[in-house]
């Protein structure tokens, strides 16, 4: 079986070296589609947040447009910009690429004096380089809407801060992980109800993997499958299991719609969520060992030399209230820490319960302290997978 990755996997994208300023990969430019006619918003006048949101406001529609760098999917970006555009008269720019990539390109941008990014969607893996190149501005002190500030609007009773004694960057989404993603065509009801069952030979060379030597959902499944789940043993088991490895989210659950492969370990949930709304033979599975819930890049941070910056802090605040994470929810089928949106829609078994204790690695500090060393070993075992 072919197991290769690009060549590009002679490096291991280590959270040592997402600080360097390497050269980021392909990106994509997005300008916003034409939308509805703008409505200017209302605004009354009275209190000290109101008086300061009205000004922030003028401001923002002055400068008319803000930049967001991301990778979420095209239907979340159409539906965001267009009602950004609607409700608050500023357009929208994206800049598509992975966190990874999007993350090197600031820094890039940062070291060479420019200003160009004024959001980003961020991952965990990437908060310290980001932080230690003195690019993000603190995130609390632009919170504004009281929908947005309201301990009560919040999963973990209030806003949640990836670094709490920092507060520049907001974690927003909490869904339940769907590690993996099955055909249901091919795997019957029952075959695989445990971790344990994966490594059954039938499954050998049947097995696509999100490639783990990056920072993504793949990476995060293995590591808290030896981590919290399992053992480092089990993911040497797993290894023998001779999985493809594939780094294009949207290409490895195509390969499992289309039957090339039943099953795929550590889906990024947009794309597999776009195939379940178009009717393909996949669906979502969960473990009896459970599951864990997800921040990955579902978390906003503000650049410090945003060109922007007005229009910036009316996109964050935006985002992060009720309209803004229904919107991301909805059209990512991600579940939002917020918990005046309805789950409804959600995939089965990818929504919170009510009296379950969930455990988030991204915000477990002996998890996050961990994650250097789990991320070296994962590209040692992964070298030593692709040599053989």
């Amino acid at each position: 079986m072919n197991k290769r990755l690009p060549a590009a996997i002679g490096f291991f994208v280590l959270l040592s070296v997402a600080a360097q300023a390497c050269a980021p990969g392909p990106v994509v430019i997005e300008q916003p589609r034409a939308g509805p006619e703008v409505v200017k918003p209302e605004v009354r006048a009275g209190s000290a947040w109101e008086q300061d949101w009205e000004q922030t406001l003028s401001a923002a529609r002055k400068e008319g447009v803000v930049t967001f760098y991301t990778n979420y999917a095209a239907n979340w970006r159409q539906a965001f910009s267009e009602a950004l555009a609607r409700k608050y008269s500023i357009r929208m720019e994206t800049v598509i690429a992975r966190t990874q990539e999007n993350t090197a390109r600031v820094i890039q941008e940062k070291r060479a004096g420019l200003g160009i990014a004024d959001v980003m969607a961020i991952s965990q893996s990437y908060v310290g380089p980001l932080r230690r190149e003195g690019i993000l501005r603190p995130l609390e002190e632009i919170l504004a809407l009281p929908e947005v500030v309201d301990p009560k609007a919040w999963w973990l009773g209030g806003v949640t801060w990836v670094e709490p004694e920092e507060k520049n960057v907001l974690a927003f989404r909490g869904s339940v992980s769907a590690p993996l993603v099955i055909n249901t065509e091919m795997v019957k009801a029952g075959e695989v109800k445990s971790w344990n069952d994966l490594l059954d030979p039938k499954w050998k060379g049947k097995i696509v993997l999100n490639d783990p030597t990056l920072s993504g959902a793949g990476q995060v499944i293995l590591m808290v499958l030896a981590h919290s789940m399992k053992d480092w043993d089990y993911v040497r088991a797993l290894f023998r299991q001779e999985p493809q490895l594939q780094r294009d989210n949207r290409l490895m659950v195509e390969w499992v719609a289309r039957g090339r492969y039943p099953i795929l370990v550590g889906p990024r949930k947009e794309e597999a969520f776009q195939f379940m709304q178009l009717g393909a033979p996949v669906n979502y599975l969960v473990p009896s060992e459970g599951a864990h819930v997800d921040v990955g890049d579902g978390s906003l941070g503000m650049m410090k030399n945003s060109p922007h910056p007005n229009a910036a802090k009316v996109l964050v605040n935006f985002f992060l209230s009720r309209e803004g994470q229904t919107i991301f929810q909805t059209n990512l089928g991600n579940q939002t820490m917020r918990v005046d949106v309805s789950d409804e829609g959600l995939a089965p078994g990818t929504a919170r319960q009510p009296g379950v204790k969930y455990f988030v690695p991204d915000l477990d500090e002996g998890f996050t302290t961990k994650r250097p060393d789990m991320a070296a070993e994962l590209g040692r075992m992964v070298e030593a997978y692709l040599r053989k």
